[in-house]
């Protein structure tokens, strides 16, 4: 990476640290310097006269920083590494002509691969069973509750049939032979295995046995799942979040489950993040939580920290892979 035309090297911004491959990129790219606080006041005094920005999950690149930064008149580029951008003002940024570049692809697998795993936890309650075989039951346990299907005489209702959607449903009706019903805003088009395109949200929630969200946290899919929503859901169903926490509303989904109209959910994200010891959830019946782990896989990390490959590209006058539409935030 070549210094700038003044002789000094890009200052890159790291607010989250990254893995040491992806640190040793900027390091060749830059000056790296990592921030000790992510908060919006550490933000706004880094994109002052920064030329990259780095976030993971937790920074919070608001208008405001944005508008440090557009001030400043260094900043060429925001990296995130990671599918979703919710925590970056993308269209602030647009505005003030610095692009945001990410990873959507990086983890698909992996979130694909722990929402099956969810799907099949709930519905066979294998949380709930371990935990009580510890506390000493077993026989009993053999014929309590109700016997669920298997997975081939199910329905399958996707919400967002993206890149993740398209690999969960792509394991479930191939692999598992579940019929696959799916509603998004954007035409799909072509997809390899056998699938049902739905006028609505509702009507797959309606006929789902299991709907599972793959939907990026945008002003029309917060609080999606609501008590509305809720009420069309199918009698007996189970609902996956491992998009993001705001997706669904915490509280009637609790009462949901305590009352029995929904028979199970795994939830992998919250809001906030961690979620307070009251959290509606954490208290609910046949719920199971995971900490915001679905793209935490070997491979999937190493994918998401590649977003450093992108901010070398824009700071060298080069264009990048991934940039995030404002217009989808």
């Amino acid at each position: 990476m070549p210094p700038m035309s003044d002789g000094v090297k890009p200052k890159i911004v790291v607010a989250e640290k990254l893995s040491p491959s992806a640190m040793s990129r900027l390091e060749a790219a830059g000056e790296v310097i990592v921030l000790d606080a992510c908060d919006e006041a550490a933000l706004c005094a880094a994109a002052a006269d920064a030329d990259a920005l780095v976030v993971r999950t937790y920074s919070q690149l608001t208008a405001r920083v944005i508008e440090v930064a557009r001030k400043g008149g260094r900043l060429k580029v925001i990296g995130r590494a990671g599918v979703g951008v919710d925590n970056i003002d993308v269209r602030a940024a647009a505005k003030a002509g610095i692009p945001v570049v990410h990873t959507p692809a990086a983890c698909t697998d992996a979130v694909a691969d722990l929402t099956v795993g969810l799907i099949i936890a709930v519905q066979r309650r294998i949380v709930d069973f371990d935990h009580r075989i510890r506390q000493g039951a077993f026989a009993s346990l053999r014929g309590e509750g109700k016997l669920m299907p298997e997975l081939q005489h199910q329905t399958l209702g996707v919400i967002g049939m993206g890149r993740i959607g398209r690999a969960v449903s792509r394991r479930l009706r191939d692999g598992f032979g579940m019929r696959v019903i799916y509603h998004d805003i954007r035409e799909i088009g072509y997809l390899p295995f056998a699938a049902a395109s739905m006028p609505s949200h509702e009507a797959v929630y309606a006929e789902a046995d299991v709907v599972t969200m793959h939907v990026p946290l945008t002003r029309m899919t917060r609080g999606m799942i609501n008590a509305k929503a809720l009420a069309s859901f199918k009698e007996g169903s189970v609902l996956i979040n491992t998009s993001r926490g705001p997706v669904v509303d915490a509280a009637p989904l609790a009462a949901a489950l305590r009352e029995g109209r929904l028979i199970g959910a795994a939830i992998d994200v919250f809001d906030p993040e961690p979620p307070p010891p009251d959290h509606p959830l954490l208290s609910a019946p046949n719920c199971v939580l995971t900490p915001h782990i679905a793209s935490r896989s070997k491979e999937g990390l190493a994918a998401m920290n590649d977003v450093v490959d992108d901010i070398a590209a824009v700071l060298a006058g080069k264009p990048p892979r991934y940039v995030a539409d404002p217009e989808l935030s």
